[in-house]
């Protein structure tokens, strides 16, 4: 079997995180699409202190998630990607503080909710595994 350089298995990875994110950023899109709808509207209520109308807040997620995808996708910008995208991870994390009922079941058990949540820790490690190194000047 053929062993893929580091940098392929990079570029795996990259595009891998590139398609989740477009494609979960996409069902925002669409009401009640994606399963996380009711949870990402409660959240940004949370976060933006219910400033931001709950339609607006979710397109305004769906259009970053896309964006994030995208240039992971095409390459493009991913140092800024990976910033927002790890931005975006961390706000991920607050329904396991702002909404613990929805997130577990008992001390340290997740419901299928806190489970979706806590899967995220995977796409930090991800994110800095292809985060590109700062050229030296």
């Amino acid at each position: 079997m053929m062993e893929l350089s580091q940098t392929r298995k990079l570029v795996l990875l990259r595009i891998a995180l590139g398609i989740v994110y477009v494609w979960f950023g996409a069902l925002k899109f669409f009401p009640e699409t994606s399963p996380a709808d009711g949870l990402a509207k409660d959240t940004m209520d949370s976060l933006f202190f219910g400033l931001i109308p709950r339609e607006t807040s979710i397109l305004l997620l769906a259009t970053m998630e896309v964006l994030i995808g995208l240039g992971f996708l095409l390459n493009f910008q991913v140092r800024l990607a990976v910033y927002v995208a790890l931005f975006h991870m961390v706000c991920t994390f607050t329904p396991l503080f702002f909404f613990p009922d929805v997130a577990y079941r008992g001390p340290l058990i997740f419901t299928l909710v806190g489970q979706y949540i806590m899967k995220n820790i995977v796409f930090v490690a991800a994110m800095l595994l292809i985060l590109p190194q700062r050229r030296k000047t």
